[in-house]
């Protein structure tokens, strides 16, 4: 699940203190995430939160520790490294409650961030809720992405997540109609970045499940085949691919492509 993006910043009374790109000594803070506005400003340091539009971020500059917001609109990129505690639940077969604890509070502190871990953390947390009978809360989840990244790529990963859900629940023509849109897409995107190209391998293999409760198995052999010869940026999904597209001509012998 994951693109390039635009967002920037207002200011409060800090005109001097970004007008040049900031650097930290090791005296406490660890320069560990970056923001470039579109301005060209570069600041480096680490970010708080993301609320009401703005992306909060503490910088260091020479002695001083200064603490402010940033429209996300008047920046054109951040890079924030994926948090230890959100890694520990990416592996398969982790316990819902557990993804839940961990990931809810991330999801409440940096929703609406326009980083790629930021969006699959909050997707896999649509799914810890969807697996824990909780459908409702799933679906705020993924509502929540379609609006805080309408518009972008990212607002892709909802709805596949929301195709899975109504897979899950039996719905599976309003599982077609919601995953099909992106595959359209991706079939007209020849060259996508590592990051778009996993989030239509994540639509793929949601598309490819469809297909087979629709029972157009060939089909959904292609769909997987996809993913790991056009689509295979990201190797978890790639690894998913190859294990569906195994289960399924092992159920089916002889299948093939049409």
């Amino acid at each position: 699940m994951v693109i390039g993006f635009l967002f920037s910043r207002r200011w409060v009374q800090l005109a001097s203190l970004i007008a040049l790109p900031l650097t930290f000594p090791a005296l406490g803070l660890v320069a560990d995430d970056q923001i470039i506005q579109n301005n060209g400003n570069v600041l480096n340091g680490i970010i708080q939160s993301v609320s009401d539009g703005q992306v909060t971020i503490q910088v260091r500059n020479g002695p001083s520790i200064a603490t402010f917001p940033i429209t996300l609109t008047d920046v054109k990129s951040i890079s924030m490294a994926v948090p230890p505690e959100v890694t520990s639940v990416e592996a398969p077969g982790i316990d819902p409650a557990a993804v839940i604890k961990v990931l809810d509070p991330v999801v409440q502190k940096l929703a609406g961030l326009p980083v790629t871990w930021v969006v699959e953390a909050m997707a896999a947390l649509g799914d810890a809720y969807s697996a824990s009978g909780k459908a409702d809360r799933a679906l705020a989840i993924y509502n929540q992405i379609s609006q805080l990244y309408a518009g972008s790529n990212y607002a892709y990963v909802a709805e596949a997540e929301k195709a899975r859900l109504s897979l899950k629940q039996g719905k599976i023509d309003e599982a077609f109609a919601e995953v099909h849109p992106i595959v359209d897409k991706a079939n007209q995107d020849m060259a996508p970045s590592p990051s778009v190209g996993a989030i239509y391998a994540n639509a793929f293999l949601v598309y490819g499940q469809v297909l087979e409760a629709q029972k157009k198995l060939p089909q959904a052999l292609e769909a997987y085949l996809t993913v790991t010869t056009m689509f295979y940026q990201n190797p978890g999904l790639v690894a998913q691919a190859n294990q569906l597209a195994k289960n399924l001509r092992d159920q089916n012998p002889g299948i093939g492509i049409e």
